[in-house]
């Protein structure tokens, strides 16, 4: 699956989503650099951060697990620095380092940003501290919000100084934990214009965390909003039980109030989270 669309002023140039087999393997056949990188992400069930053209432009690989197999993985490419000075953003890949329980930061995409990198770089996170490692301790994507002010957001000097707005922290595990993948978001050239964390409740889907960065305020949810129902994109994630795109706005802004002033045009994509077999979490991107 590929976006339908991106906004003019987004970070990424693509998204995409690609489905593995029984085997492990990419339903795609493999050919393009995008493609490998998905089976590079299935074949170490870690996420992969790729520089290309050193450092003008990445792409983040987030894998999907379901007890020990890679599901599907979730791939993000930004655009070109080089065509684009202004593009401000960070994708990050934090994994468990030594004998104790830390995170470091294994790769990274920071564009210009060489002071936010030079930080990231020397930085260390336990379980529940920072937002790796409190995604680390949840087992479910966390929200940071207001990056230069938020108490829990470690580097809020470096993000001050680099202009980001808002961050999520997305589990790499089922059982075991693998890692954790980061976005970091300007408000001016957005990796996603809202971000939405919802938890999987017996017959309704309820909101744990978000954030909105591009859209109308009307289009914000209160906290521990519900929806029900099958006409939602979180209803889409658990049909199908892979990670999904999406470009029917009623599904994608599904719960809103019904004089919400939805966009004409926009591109969901949510990712899911399993304890194991279980289905415990979803993730949303609206672009």
């Amino acid at each position: 699956m590929k976006v339908s669309s991106l906004p003019p002023n987004s970070f990424l140039s693509d998204v995409r989503v690609f489905q593995t087999d029984a085997d492990g393997q990419l339903s795609a056949t493999i050919g393009s650099d995008t493609e490998r990188i998905a089976q590079n992400a299935v074949d170490s069930g870690s996420v992969l951060v790729v520089d290309f053209q050193h450092g003008q432009f990445a792409s983040i690989a987030i894998p999907v697990l379901q007890g020990s197999r890679v599901i599907c993985v979730v791939v993000l490419t930004s655009k070109s620095q080089e065509n684009d000075p202004t593009l401000s953003g960070v994708f990050e890949a934090w994994e468990p380092v030594g004998v104790y329980d830390e995170l470091a930061l294994q790769a990274g995409f920071f564009g210009s940003m060489e002071r936010f990198r030079n930080v990231s770089s020397f930085v260390r996170f336990e379980k529940g501290s920072g937002l790796p490692g409190q995604v680390w301790d949840r087992k479910r994507s966390v929200i940071h919000r207001d990056l230069p002010n938020h108490p829990g957001f470690l580097r809020a000097a470096g993000a001050s100084a680099d202009s980001l707005s808002a961050a999520i922290g997305i589990p790499i595990a089922s059982k075991v934990y693998h890692g954790t993948a980061v976005l970091i978001s300007s408000l001016k050239t957005p990796i996603a214009r809202a971000m939405e964390v919802w938890d999987v409740e017996e017959n309704h889907y309820s909101l744990a965390d978000s954030v909105c960065l591009g859209f109308d305020q009307s289009l914000s949810l209160t906290p521990d909003a519900k929806v029900e129902g099958g006409a939602s994109l979180m209803a889409m994630v658990a049909e199908a039980g892979t990670a999904v795109l999406c470009d029917d706005v009623q599904k994608i802004f599904a719960g809103r109030d019904a004089d919400a002033k939805l966009p004409e045009t926009a591109c969901g994509l949510a990712i899911p989270f399993y304890d194991g077999e279980q289905l415990t979490s979803i993730t949303t991107l609206v672009f």
